[in-house]
């Protein structure tokens, strides 16, 4: 019997295909130890083909949707869709040894910079954001910088009177406030963040959302990982006083899914913004290199966590763009939010470009398709609504100013309708 001529297909059929296909492209960037463990798994989808007993068995008993939510600060697109730039890898304003950096300037640069992006996320989901060919995501904030662009990923609502980066408490409900005021998903909603400003943003004395986040340590019930993480943490000298190491970060995020089984984790790298503001182009880039890394270790963990394993949906995104040009891409931001610290920037210089954003999308629920082309260019403030309906919620019901989601599924208005009857407004 050719296996490849069953037609048509059962739709489990061809899920059980696409685990075949996923299985093997995966071992390019997985941990070569899990072969064995992930070939045996793709056998045992070959055979559920040929016997719908089999087939049930192997199938999770009830599907409970989970999101990763990842945000990399100040990441330009043309560093993830075409890696290095070679005449700021040459320059010796921004670069200290460019030999240094040679390897990341032949062959594939992309792949070189972010393997994972574009050798997982690239063939098994989406991006979105490369404007030679024509796909197109931006912010609609004005001020584009950090915050102003948190808030309106966060809550689906550019709020004008968010213009700047000062230290205050976000005025509006984030979607991850909101959901964390649900029933089914009260305490599985969380956050990690180097930026100290992310307490802030998420309004953590009105959310009681729990993040971690700046030079915060872990709390609570301390495993010995952590006790080492909150040692190590102290003990680390950052290059910022308001931003710490990704890896902190990364560390602390991979205990609490591996012990708390958070249905929303929102991370948020920041060392590549900081990086460009101190126009190191090299260090840039390879805080870019470390994060896809990173990522590929996360989405690692939750695969061989039976509890989110074919349930969760991985977003990634930034919060703006940077500028275009050589004397500009370590910059961001609009005049009035620049005022006071960018004095050596012309405003249009710095303006340019800042406003140019991504987004990728890995998981059950996304169907491949590399590079999209937009018709019409996908918004920031579409974030908050598209991980509400990943987990089957209508954030817009709550927040009638937020933007609709953005179209990552055929499934998407199912997805949306499944909790509409139980939910709770904030209050």
């Amino acid at each position: 019997m050719n296996l490849f001529c069953l037609a048509p297909f059962t739709r489990a059929a061809k899920w059980r295909l696409s685990q075949v296909r996923q299985a093997f492209v995966s071992q390019l960037v997985l941990r070569p130890s899990l072969l064995c463990q992930r070939l045996l798994y793709a056998s045992g989808c070959l055979l559920s083909l040929f016997s719908p007993q089999l087939m049930a068995a192997a199938e999770p008993e009830h599907f409970s949707p989970k999101v990763v939510l990842v945000s990399i600060d100040g990441l330009r697109w043309q560093e993830l869709f075409y890696g290095a730039d070679a005449q700021l890898a040459n320059d010796s304003r921004y670069v200290r040894d460019p030999k240094l950096l040679a390897p990341l300037l032949k062959g594939h640069k992309a792949e070189k910079l972010m393997p994972f992006f574009h050798q997982v996320i690239k063939k098994q989901g989406l991006l979105v954001g490369d404007r030679h060919q024509g796909s197109l995501m931006n912010v609609s904030n004005k001020a584009r910088v950090s915050y102003p662009g948190y808030n309106e990923m966060l809550s689906g609502v550019a709020d004008p009177g968010i213009n700047n980066n000062s230290k205050r408490y976000n005025p509006n409900v984030t979607v991850l406030e909101w959901l964390n005021q649900q029933a089914d998903l009260q305490g599985k909603v969380a956050a990690f963040g180097s930026w100290d400003m992310l307490p802030y943003i998420l309004n953590v004395p009105r959310s009681q959302l729990p993040v971690n986040a700046g030079f915060a340590s872990a709390s609570g019930e301390l495993t010995p990982e952590l006790h080492l993480l909150n040692k190590l943490q102290r003990q680390t000298p950052s290059p910022w006083p308001s931003v710490r190491l990704d890896v902190f970060t990364q560390q602390f995020s991979l205990e609490y899914l591996k012990r708390k089984k958070p249905t929303l984790l929102y991370v948020a790298f920041g060392e590549t913004d900081d990086f460009a503001h101190d126009r190191q182009y090299d260090q840039y880039l390879w805080a870019a290199q470390r994060t896809d890394q990173f990522i590929a270790e996360l989405w690692q963990q939750l695969q061989d966590d039976p509890f989110y394993r074919n349930q969760t949906t991985l977003l990634i995104t930034t919060d703006h763009g940077r500028g275009r040009h050589a004397d500009s891409w370590s910059h961001h931001g609009s005049v009035r939010a620049m005022a006071g610290y960018l004095q050596k920037l012309t405003a249009s210089a710095a303006v340019e470009g800042s406003d140019e954003i991504w987004l990728a999308a890995l998981g059950p629920a996304i169907t491949p398709q590399g590079v999209k082309s937009t018709a019409t260019p996908w918004w920031q403030h579409q974030v908050a609504s598209t991980v509400a309906e990943l987990l089957g919620y209508d954030f817009q019901a709550f927040q009638y100013k937020a933007q609709a989601a953005l179209p990552l599924t055929s499934s998407s208005q199912q997805l949306a309708g499944r909790h509409n009857q139980t939910q709770t407004s904030a209050p």
